[in-house]
């Protein structure tokens, strides 16, 4: 089985550069950082989908059109249930095309016969793990991210998580360009 979701990515100079700039905050914290080419915005959480019904997957997201976005991320965040601290994104009149995205994915996937995890757009991007809750209660949020990392997203893919000795591993399986 393959775990499958669709997102959004910045450029990897803009990971590093965030991978860099929230480092010291991670290690406070003690949170188990997320490798920044794993650093993505999620749209649509397919879960476990058997290899054969792969290309269905490709063909149902392939009829969805979009427009490109900008993300702009100014905040970091903890959240208490996941255990995650992450970027998050303003809503804007610039964003509104990866909501819209989101929802046209959710939409096809179920009509082509799958199940995903639907749940509102809300972009962020999750840079670190498990952190210890008093640790995370020992800090005010949110918190600014200064300076904001603005991200031109111009296409969105798919990708696949597996695990790997050090945590998930995601790669791109496929991708389409937004430009609606």
């Amino acid at each position: 089985m393959l775990r499958l979701f669709f997102a959004l990515q910045p450029s990897q100079e803009q990971n590093v550069a965030l991978a860099g700039q929230v480092a010291p905050l991670l290690v406070r914290l003690e949170a188990q950082r997320v490798p920044p080419e794993n650093f993505h915005a999620t749209l649509c959480f397919i879960g476990a989908v058997a290899e054969e019904k792969l290309p269905s997957l490709i063909e149902a997201a392939g009829g969805i059109r979009g427009r490109p976005a900008t993300l702009r991320f100014d905040a970091l965040e903890y959240w208490h249930k996941p255990r995650i601290v992450c970027a998050t994104a303003i809503e804007e009149p610039a964003s509104a095309p990866a909501r819209a995205l989101a929802d046209g994915l959710g939409t096809a996937t179920v009509e082509a016969g799958f199940t995903p995890d639907i749940k509102p757009f809300r972009a962020h991007l999750t840079l670190g793990r498990k952190v210890p809750a008093g640790a995370a209660e020992a800090c005010e949020w949110p918190r600014a991210l200064t300076p904001a990392m603005q991200v031109h997203c111009d296409r969105f893919v798919l990708m696949r998580s597996d695990r790997g000795e050090a945590g998930s591993v995601y790669s791109v399986v496929h991708a389409w360009p937004l430009d609606a």
